[in-house]
């Protein structure tokens, strides 16, 4: 009642002052739709979904599995791509960064692997282990594994690039990833060390951490203990 008797005084004086009824009119409907829009408005933000965002990095199909442990949390889940146009810009080409990452060193004698990370070429990482062997330095899993058993060391060819990526706590995740991969296949040898286990990485098949590497042309012959 109060409102149509404030809407009656805004009328009178608008055609007081040569304003025509029909534009008044018009006015009133105006001012009426906007103020049930700005309701709705406000209706329409009470219901929207607030649960908190959590962004993953995609790096696979596999990164899916895990998230789809959160349906039931109230969170949603986003991801981001590691291939931005940034990076593509920026990213060294040079070969030891190229070829650094998450590695497998196999035996020559039993072919129990070794797993071991770089952030160099993985050849030299290759020629520091021979190093430790033949100067009798049990400084690596790998060396220890090979001169307490008397145990043929393999070629270069032996060492592979199984998982591309930089230094940092991305490659440390990684690579206790693939030793709890390996060690449960029985692949390991014994003189690895092993992290705690960690349930999230059983969601994860070695198939899809899989990289091909290309191997130098200049390949050393298999070497032995001495």
């Amino acid at each position: 009642m109060e409102k149509d008797k404030e809407w009656n005084i805004i009328i009178n004086t608008a055609m007081s002052n040569g304003f025509s009824a029909t534009r008044i009119k018009q006015l009133l409907i105006h001012m009426t739709d906007q103020r049930r829009h700005n309701l709705q408005k406000v209706e329409n933000n009470k219901n929207i979904d607030k649960r908190p965002w959590i962004t993953f990095t995609y790096y696979g199909h596999y990164i899916r599995k895990i998230t789809n442990m959160f349906k039931k949390v109230q969170i949603k889940i986003a991801f981001r791509t590691t291939n931005t146009i940034f990076q593509i810009l920026t990213r060294n080409h040079d070969d030891n960064q190229v070829n650094s990452g998450i590695y497998s060193l196999t035996c020559g004698t039993c072919h129990g692997v070794y797993i071991g990370q770089t952030g160099r070429s993985i050849y030299t990482r290759y020629k520091e282990h021979i190093r430790y062997i033949r100067n009798n330095n049990p400084q690596s899993g790998y060396s220890l594994h090979i001169l307490n058993n008397k145990h043929d060391f393999g070629p270069q060819t032996t060492i592979k690039l199984i998982k591309r990526c930089t230094k940092g706590k991305l490659m440390n995740t990684w690579e206790a990833m693939l030793i709890q991969k390996y060690h449960g296949i029985s692949r390991l040898i014994t003189e690895q060390q092993k992290p705690d286990h960690n349930p999230l990485y059983d969601l994860v098949s070695l198939t899809d951490t899989s990289e091909t590497s290309e191997q130098q042309q200049d390949t050393p012959q298999a070497g032995h203990n001495t």
